[in-house]
């Protein structure tokens, strides 16, 4: 806890908020299971860097041949989007929405 956290009052649950200390990241989750390969350790690095040409972050999870991208406000949404969509018809991939922001919704295809 910070210095500043301490100065704010608790309330009646003794919790202290960060209130208007903390706003939202405008970022996107978005998760994929990874098909191709079966998911391997090279597939994972192979859709990570793909994405990351597109402004995105994100980490491979092994144990469940899984990737998780980070998607920030300023990355090509509608060109992520569309590469979603491909690589699911394709095979490579299943992916879902973790956390959504209305920017990413309206990049959505019509």
């Amino acid at each position: 806890m910070s210095r500043h956290d301490r100065n704010r009052p608790a309330d009646e649950d003794g919790l202290r908020w960060a209130g208007d200390t903390v706003r939202a990241s405008e970022n996107c989750t978005i998760r994929l299971i990874v098909r191709k390969d079966g998911g391997s350790a090279a597939a994972r690095q192979t859709v990570l860097e793909t994405f990351h040409r597109l402004g995105t972050t994100g980490e491979g999870i092994e144990q469940f041949g899984m990737v998780a991208l980070d998607v920030p406000p300023t990355a090509d949404l509608p060109r992520i989007r569309k590469l979603l969509e491909h690589g699911e018809t394709k095979g490579w991939w299943h992916w879902e929405e973790g956390c959504v922001t209305e920017a990413w919704s309206a990049a959505a295809p019509a």
